[in-house]
């Protein structure tokens, strides 16, 4: 498993798609950097803090590029002896392991820059931002990889890239919201962080990654929402691809 999922990595950095991606999200942190910092490493945290949603919206991106043609290549990966849990696991495990590559080098290249060119003039407020960034990154780690876990089943089961894509942000930004609302018509309106938050978090996952969530709750029990939810969808949607892939008729 190692060997496919080290070779898979290979296939991928060696596609331009990769370095396009990577300038264009570099290019994009630094400009998002120097507008929202105001000179200040202490507000760059804090601007920081409020970008984790954005990985809901990279993982079709990310998980494109390691499952391009999955699909279409999945008979010479079986005519070699490769088992299908093995490609459809190894493949995720690729996308996984880009995504937080990519996610550990913006961090760098943004937090680190920021350390050395922005004035250090607010210290209480940098280590106070600096813990809040952490916590909330601590959070959005197995939400990522829920996301990547859903793009992954619609890429190794629809041949069309451009089909799933568009399925995926429309579910995003139409589908959950709307099942939410159809869910909110026939139970309890009285919610609560307890009763309507998890509801409303299990069927819109992104939306724990939202400041509105981490403002006045920076508790261990919001983690435990984020990484039972994350790896619940994770969970769901591997054992659903995994299916799904082993009953298809390969020609």
């Amino acid at each position: 498993m190692l060997n496919y999922i080290q070779a898979e990595l290979w296939r991928v950095s060696q596609r331009q798609a990769l370095a396009m991606l990577a300038g264009v999200l570099l290019l994009l942190s630094g400009a998002y950097s120097a507008l929202m910092s105001g000179g200040s490493y202490a507000n760059l945290l804090a601007a920081v803090i409020l970008t984790p949603v954005m990985g809901m919206f990279l993982a079709p991106a990310v998980v494109q590029l390691v499952d391009g043609n999955g699909p279409d290549t999945l008979k010479n990966e079986l005519s070699f002896g490769l088992t299908r849990g093995r490609v459809y696991l190894g493949k995720l495990a690729a996308a996984l392991i880009l995504g937080l590559a990519l996610c550990g080098v913006l961090l760098v290249f943004c937090l680190g820059g920021g350390w050395l060119l922005l004035a250090h003039d607010q210290p209480e407020n940098e280590r106070i931002n600096a813990a809040v960034l952490a916590f909330a990154l601590l959070g959005a780690l197995p939400l990522w990889c829920s996301a990547a876990g859903v793009c992954h089943l619609a890429a190794m089961n629809i041949r069309s890239p451009g089909a799933w894509v568009t399925a995926y942000y429309m579910m995003f930004f139409f589908g959950q919201p709307m099942l939410v609302v159809l869910v909110n018509l026939f139970v309890d309106r009285t919610f609560n962080i307890d009763s309507g938050g998890l509801l409303q978090a299990v069927l819109l996952p992104y939306s724990l990654t939202m400041p509105q969530y981490l403002s006045g709750w920076l508790s261990w029990e919001y983690q435990l929402w984020c990484w039972g939810i994350g790896l619940g969808w994770l969970g769901g949607s591997t054992l659903l691809g995994w299916l799904l892939l082993h009953r298809r008729d390969v020609r």
